[in-house]
Order: structure tokens, then sequence, then C-alpha cells
């Protein structure tokens, strides 16, 4: 057929380069394909399938070139096409502006993939070399059809998973914000605590004000409470917008455990639930970035402190395995029930009447999963249920 040209996140002569690259360059190849057959079935001189770019407009995805070729065509046909129901003669006496501004430049049929769905595609074959002058064989418009048919099985699939991965990503936002809602009434608590302090030295400082040892002491005091509240506040920012991990990132579990525990510290004053971190574990690491890790322990300690009565307690501890590591977050509430432990993952699941569900869980173990790991739930010795979060090797 001659030569192939596929031209990811590329553009048409005349037309700024799109910033982005397409969504599925597997699609373009696709694509590429087809109209490299399309081409060599109709024995056309060239082939374009121009595709919509992903922050709007066209780009040309694919050109199939043999000898002398026609103009670019215009990347306004990939909207004059969206509405067809099948391949078109772009010279036809009813044809379009754009579509008449297409045929003017060589181009003789065209078809839509994709009507409908937010990536659109077109497929363009010039008049092959048997065709009149000015006019497309009905052989030539049916394989265009043909082609355009057999590419709406990947075009729709590549939407629906470009959909999918927004809904994925907008998921994993409300449960942040959901998240977050919690984290107010603890960091309203924490933040309480440390002005209480500086409060009562700004009471005592008029009368003790010569006082060297109180004025040293006061320095002390109010620049470690100020220090906890700027901590407490970065931990809600972080959680609120956590940046985006470096490839390969590793998280000591030990100074996540220590920050959830701090924490949550007032919680378990209030509900009588005590909550231990062991120390054996601190070292062990977790193929997390710290953002991550952090809201899936911080989901998970906090679904422990649900289900926990007073005078129970939470456990969270780390341990190296033969093959990678293990994270625990065990509470001594009912447990989950074996034919229950797939289903409380899901969204908005919940096993409390009187409470709605969430989506803590079920973001826990996505962010696991997108790490290669995997997040189950078991029994804890001694009653309770025990949240064990696996990672295969991690060096």
């Amino acid at each position: 057929m001659g030569e192939i040209r596929t031209r990811p996140g590329g553009e048409a002569p005349g037309r700024r380069a799109e910033a982005e690259p397409p969504a599925s360059p597997d699609l373009d190849l696709v694509v590429a394909r087809a109209a490299e057959g399309l081409g060599q079935a109709v024995g056309a001189r060239a082939v374009v399938a121009l595709g919509r770019a992903a922050a709007g407009g066209a780009r040309v995805v694919a050109q199939v070139a043999r000898g002398v070729t026609p103009d670019a065509p215009p990347l306004g046909l990939l909207d004059a096409l969206a509405a067809d129901l099948g391949p078109v003669d772009l010279g036809r006496p009813d044809a379009s502006a754009v579509e008449r501004e297409a045929a003017a430049a060589g181009w003789g049929a065209a078809a839509s993939v994709g009507r409908g769905s937010e990536s659109p595609w077109a497929l363009l074959v010039v008049a092959a070399a048997e065709d009149p002058p000015g006019r497309v064989r009905p052989r030539s418009l049916a394989a265009v059809g043909a082609a355009a048919r057999r590419l709406e099985g990947p075009v729709s699939a590549a939407a629906a998973g470009a959909r999918l991965a927004r809904l994925d990503a907008d998921v994993q936002r409300l449960g942040r914000l959901a998240a977050l809602g919690d984290l107010v009434a603890e960091i309203a608590h924490e933040v309480r605590n440390p002005l209480v302090s500086v409060k009562t030295f700004l009471q005592l400082l008029p009368d003790r004000i010569d006082d060297p040892e109180f004025r040293t002491r006061f320095h002390e005091v109010v620049a470690d409470e100020l220090r906890r509240i700027e901590r407490l506040l970065d931990v809600v920012i972080a959680h609120a917008r956590p940046g985006p991990a470096a490839p390969g990132s590793r998280t000591a579990a030990g100074p996540v455990f220590d920050a959830v525990a701090r924490l949550l510290e007032h919680r378990a004053l209030e509900s009588g639930v005590r909550i231990e971190v062991d120390p054996a574990g601190a070292e062990v690491e977790a193929p997390l970035g710290e953002d991550a890790l952090r809201q899936v322990v911080l989901n998970l300690t906090l679904n422990a402190f649900e289900a926990t009565p007073e005078g129970g307690d939470v456990r969270l501890s780390a341990r190296r395995l033969a093959e990678g590591a293990e994270l625990r977050v065990e509470d001594r509430g009912p447990g989950v029930p074996p034919e229950a432990r797939e289903r409380i993952f899901e969204p908005f699941h919940t096993t409390r009447p009187d409470r709605p569900g969430g989506l803590g869980l079920a973001i826990s173990r996505r962010l696991v999963e997108q790490a290669g790991g995997e997040l189950v739930v078991g029994d804890r010795e001694g009653g309770g249920a025990s949240f064990r979060i696996r990672f295969g090797d991690v060096g």
C-alpha cells in the first residue's frame, strides 16, 4: 500500500499540535491498521484517520499514502460527520460546506466511528483510480462503511475505559473529602489542646514576666504547641490535596502509624478505646507514597474505631514476610462474617443500618491494588476484625 504513518497526539498541517498524548495508543494502532487495510481494499492513493483529541479539537491519527496524495482534509470534517449514520460521498449534491471542501481537496468518501461518544473518529478515503472523476463507486463507499463498522467495538471500548478512569478519579476525590470531614472533628479537638496551653501561659505572663525560668519555659511550650498545630494542619492539607507518588515510592509504616495514632488520640480517650502501635515493625516499608499509605491507614483505623466498643483496643502493626510485607489494622468489634468480607469493600456498603455507608474501604483497597498489593479482612485472634495489607517482594 505504500507507507503508513501513525501520528498519536499529532496535528494536521496548519493546526497547532495538541498538548497531551492520546488516551489510548493501542486504539491508535488499531485505527492505523484499519486505514491501511481500507486503502488496500479500494486501491486508494491515501487514507486518513481523524480522531478527537482529549482536550477537544481533532488530530490526524494515521495517514496511509501511495504516490501523489491530496491535501490534508479539514479537521472540521470530524464534527460534520459525527451525526452521519453511515459512509457518505463527500461530493454528493447535498453535502455540507466542509464536506464539499474535503471533496475539492481530492477526498472522495468518509465514515464516522463512535458516533455519540466523547471520542468520535472518522475514516476518509480518496477516490480509487477506477472511480469516475468526481464520483465514488458503490464498492468504495461500501468498503469505507465496512471498515468503520469493524472499528465500532474498539472505539466504544476505549471511550468506556476513559469514562471509567475519570469516574474512578472522581470517586477517589470524594473519598478523600469524606475522610476529611471525619478529620475536621479530630483536628478541632487536637488544636484546642495546644491553644489551651498557650492561653494559660499568656494569662500568667504579666505576673511572671520578670521570672527568667518562666520566660524560658513559656518560650519552649509555646513554640512546641505552635509546631504541633502546624503539623496537624499539614496533615489536613496533605490529605485534601495528596501529591502524586514518584515511581518506586516506598514508605516506612512506623511514622505513618504514629501520625495516625497522634491524630486520633483524643477520639481514643473520649471513646475509651486504646490505640496501640507495635514498634517491632516500624521499619517495614510499603510500596506506596506517603500520602496514599496515610490515607489507607487512616481510613482503616477510623473504621476500626467505629467497630470497637469501650474498653477495647485498635492495634496497628507491620511485619516482614518471606516474600514481601504485611501491615495490619485490627479492632475488637464483632468481626466480619465470611459471606460479607467482599461486600464491605463495595462503595457505600454498610453493616450498620443506623449509619450510611462510605467510600473509605473501597478507596483503600483500590490504592493498595494499584501498588500491586491486596487488602483483605479476616479474624483477629481473641475476637474482632483484622484488615491486612499485603505486598509481594518490596526489596
